[in-house]
């Protein structure tokens, strides 16, 4: 038998030289990730994750973060995945060009899927009714009821087939003025259920909007994994929380529950690697990955950066 890693590397070889005799501006590195992603797509699920881009597209004078800085990275990378965002892409404060602006760079970025948080929402439903035809991705809550105008635009759900995994993606919110609310780790966990066991999903993505950690008993992210049963990973979004990297919490049935909340207006993105055998998950690697950071620049110092930002904000 042949060795796979020779192989593989033939592959990209032989593809490569195609791609330079027919696309001389095709890159090998392209060509590469094209086939990296190819070859993971039997074995493993990647998931690269934002929240709370509040509409930057670029970043402000001498500072990281921005969609075009997370993009920068996402290219940068050695395979394809699943990019999602947790809510707040948009900013309330925003006029309906800026709106427009970044949802045409979300949907140059490739995002396959996002949910809404309370800046999507402030704007009024009309107005974001407005606005999600022009999305390339896919809206879902499964807590709120929407009017008629926004109702048959945001989904609870969506299905995502990768490779020969299918992922089930959801997403809930916090109360927001305007908007029928409903209780959301409920909501969230009878979905998940479906999708898990209705619908035979591999993985199950819930997107909240909750927040990393609230007080008084109020919904959050934490208690939506200590509460959940069929929920694989939280992509969590709204309050300014920095993670070095994504955390493991115990669910009800004392399974793993993976929580990955990244830095807010573009200062970092999540990856998360599942990886399978016999369409079990066997391993998983998980990391934030750093958008405008110096290169000189350790990541623990740049996330002792974050974190003061954080405690400032």
């Amino acid at each position: 038998m042949k060795n796979p890693r020779r192989l593989f590397l033939n592959q990209v070889a032989g593809i490569a030289g195609i791609a330079a005799l027919n696309k001389p501006l095709t890159s090998i590195a392209s060509v590469a990730k094209h086939i990296n992603t190819i070859y993971s797509a039997d074995r493993a699920i990647t998931v690269y994750n934002t929240n709370d881009l509040h509409g930057n597209i670029d970043s402000g004078y001498n500072k990281p973060g921005g969609a075009n800085s997370i993009k920068r990275v996402l290219e940068s990378q050695d395979t394809s995945g699943l990019l999602v965002d947790a809510g707040d892409f948009l900013n309330c404060a925003h006029n309906s060009d800026q709106h427009k602006e970044m949802i045409r760079a979300m949907n140059s970025m490739g995002y396959c899927v996002a949910t809404l948080g309370n800046q999507e929402l402030t704007m009024g439903q009309t107005n974001l009714a407005s606005l999600v035809p022009l999305m390339k991705f896919a809206v879902v809550n499964c807590n709120y009821r929407f009017d008629s105008a926004l109702s048959h635009l945001i989904k609870p759900y969506i299905i995502i087939n990768t490779g020969k995994f299918k992922v089930g993606i959801t997403g809930i919110g916090l109360p927001v003025d305007g908007v029928i609310y409903n209780d959301a780790i409920d909501c969230a966990n009878k979905t998940a259920k479906l999708l898990k066991t209705d619908q035979n999903c591999d993985l199950v993505i819930c997107l909240s909007h909750l927040g990393y950690e609230n007080e008084c008993g109020k919904p959050d992210n934490k208690k939506l994994a200590q509460q959940s049963e069929n929920i694989d990973l939280i992509v969590g979004g709204h309050n300014r929380k920095v993670l070095a990297a994504p955390i493991i919490l115990l669910n009800k049935r004392k399974k793993e529950v993976l929580l990955s909340q990244a830095g807010w207006d573009g200062f970092m993105m999540g990856k998360i690697v599942f990886h399978f055998e016999a369409k079990q998950k066997s391993y998983i690697k998980a990391k934030h990955l750093l958008s405008g950071h110096s290169s000189e620049e350790t990541f623990a110092a740049s996330v002792r950066a974050l974190r003061l930002k954080e405690n400032a904000a």
